[in-house]
């Protein structure tokens, strides 16, 4: 086969893995930012701690919106 057809096949194989990939990166943000949360909480630094939060509940609900939950 021509090396260029092979080529374009071999991408066409990345697409659904990198899919893939990014929804399992949407669904442990959440989890992530929690974690980034309470090690704000431990060093007493609440500001960050609030961010960490806002941003886990965004994720969270961007993770049900995408996973056909919400």
């Amino acid at each position: 086969m021509n090396k260029f057809v092979l080529q374009v096949f071999l991408f066409l194989a990345f697409i659904p893995l990198a899919i893939a990939v990014g929804y399992g990166l949407l669904v442990i943000a959440p989890i992530i930012c929690c974690f980034l949360a309470i090690n704000s909480y431990k060093f007493k630094n609440y500001k960050e701690m609030y961010i960490w939060m806002a941003f886990a509940g965004l994720s969270f609900m961007l993770a049900l919106y995408v996973l056909g939950i919400l």
